[in-house]
């Protein structure tokens, strides 16, 4: 490693992933992926993984964690973990410490991600360089960050937008959001794009065959009539959210899908599904053909992000 010695870490509700860097570019020979269950805090992690790597400091360290960051402070979904910078600068002596959510994380990748690693999926192939983009995140939750343009590199702010109530644009939709409040209080938009929304979807629509979501996915696949309507309405779902947050941000640089239920739920998005919805904005109906959406296929995108954001940090 050069002079300057960075730790990366992309931290997940199940594993976690440890990488290093100097100052220019991620060394994909470092990354090493940890299991939580194995250890009691994150400190454990970076413990293990430095004295594995010989190392007693480091420059910087940055931690995307799958969590809200309140008060300088993130608080793990998922895990009994807080993450706090006095604790990674005690440890690792770095004089800079960097803490984003697992989403900002991904938007501060997308400046530094090749193209190879993005599957063109809707709208535009090619996005106009220098505007806003715009991360959507669907995996066990869902959460987006928008990365705007600045003097320096770009600025993403943190967002809870899976939190945000369900759209309804339809009679059908109606009717399924008036079901999960009934059922859960609330009707959020992570009730429906995530991994629990396609269990959730089924149910709805098919309640004499309950079907976890790679059930779902797997049956939709095989041509199954009952799954192949889950998943349009799911994508047809995921299109009218899409297309409002498109017009809150007017991500003219791309819409980038991330997560294991984007990857699964792209091969089934289609102008009759997705498309429909997306561009159902009324006077603004048109004006949707600007955005174009891609399917991220980077696995260490949050790592990259890291990176991403330490160099235009120090």
């Amino acid at each position: 490693m050069a002079d300057n010695t960075y730790i990366l870490i992309d931290l997940g509700g199940s594993n976690t992933r440890v990488a290093l860097s100097d100052d220019t570019a991620l060394n994909p020979e470092t990354i090493q992926k940890f299991s939580n269950a194995g250890y009691g805090c994150l400190e454990d992690i970076i413990k293990t993984y430095m004295q594995a790597q010989n190392l007693s400091k480091v420059t910087a360290i940055c931690v995307a964690a799958a969590g809200p960051l309140r008060d300088g402070v993130i608080k793990v979904t998922n895990l009994d973990w807080l993450i706090c910078p006095d604790r990674l600068r005690a440890l690792t002596q770095a004089d800079h410490v960097g803490l984003l959510n697992d989403l900002q994380a991904q938007g501060y990748a997308l400046n530094v991600l090749p193209l190879e690693s993005l599957k063109h999926l809707y709208g535009p192939s090619k996005a106009k360089a220098g505007t806003t983009k715009l991360v959507c995140g669907i995996g066990t939750g869902f959460n987006i960050a928008a990365a705007y343009p600045a003097s320096k590199g770009v600025l993403v702010p943190p967002a809870e937008a899976g939190h945000v109530r369900l759209p309804v644009a339809t009679a059908l939709q109606r009717e399924l959001s008036d079901w999960i409040a009934a059922e859960r209080g609330f009707a959020s938009v992570e009730t429906v794009l995530s991994g629990n929304g396609l269990e959730t979807l089924n149910r709805f629509f098919d309640p004499e065959h309950p079907r976890s979501a790679s059930e779902v996915m797997q049956a939709a696949q095989d041509g199954q009539r009952e799954a192949r309507h889950v998943v349009a309405c799911f994508a047809s779902i995921m299109g009218s959210y899409f297309g409002d947050l498109a017009l809150a941000h007017l991500p003219l640089g791309g819409i980038y899908m991330i997560g294991g239920v984007s990857r699964a739920i792209a091969p089934f998005v289609t102008p009759k599904n997705f498309g429909a919805t997306f561009h159902d904005k009324g006077v603004f109906s048109d004006y949707m053909s600007e955005f174009p959406i891609f399917l991220v296929e980077d696995d260490f995108a949050a790592l990259k992000g890291c990176l991403g954001y330490l160099q235009q940090s120090i």
